[in-house]
């Protein structure tokens, strides 16, 4: 069934982990050309209209993944459902990341994967800011939520590309993909994966 549907995401970062995440739970590749990316959200849905269109055409499920990163989850489903209706596309199943029900992004979901052994990094990472932030420095790269990530990937030896559109997220001993945060997420996919 994987070759029956297209997955609608934001990001190649998004990409990357869906891509390791069927991997793991499902025990199947899902190809890069299965995926139509955006690079947005709503806001960015008419750049893919043909692509999503097309998808439709050739019988595919549109199965949506994307961040619920405005005001609430609700109104980011709002503003998909009115950019939807605007473009007139088609999408068959949306999933708001991190878990279908709060608000959030792939961010916190991976926030949420690390193992629990390694959760110290993250103190480290914080301490690292707060240091950085007392040094007055000229145009100081900005510590968010992707870069504490990429910070945390890259502490690893054998961890590879730290960049999320490189990064090993099968490597078990820097993701847990069995956290409990992923379980709605693995719900959704086994509908369109058995």
């Amino acid at each position: 069934m994987i070759d029956q549907i297209s997955l609608i995401v934001e990001g190649e970062e998004d990409v990357r982990f869906v891509q390791d995440f069927i991997t793991f739970h499902f025990s199947q590749k899902i190809d890069r050309n299965s995926f139509i990316i955006i690079g947005g959200k709503s806001e960015t849905i008419h750049l893919s209209t043909i692509k999503i269109q097309t998808s439709t055409d050739s019988g595919k499920l549109n199965v949506v993944l994307f961040d619920a990163d405005d005001t609430d989850y609700d109104s980011t489903l709002n503003k998909i459902n009115t950019a939807v209706q605007k473009h007139a596309v088609k999408f068959d199943s949306v999933f708001l990341f991190p878990d279908n029900k709060a608000k959030g992004n792939l961010e916190s979901l991976l926030r949420n994967s690390v193992v629990k052994e390694n959760e110290g990094i993250f103190t480290c990472i914080e301490d690292f800011a707060a240091c950085k932030d007392t040094l007055n420095l000229k145009r100081p790269r900005v510590i968010d939520e992707k870069e504490k990530l990429w910070i945390y990937h890259g502490s690893f030896e054998e961890s590879g590309n730290a960049h999320g559109s490189k990064r090993n997220y099968l490597d078990q001993d820097i993701w847990d993909l069995n956290s409990p945060i992923l379980k709605s997420l693995k719900e959704y996919l086994e509908q369109f994966l058995k």
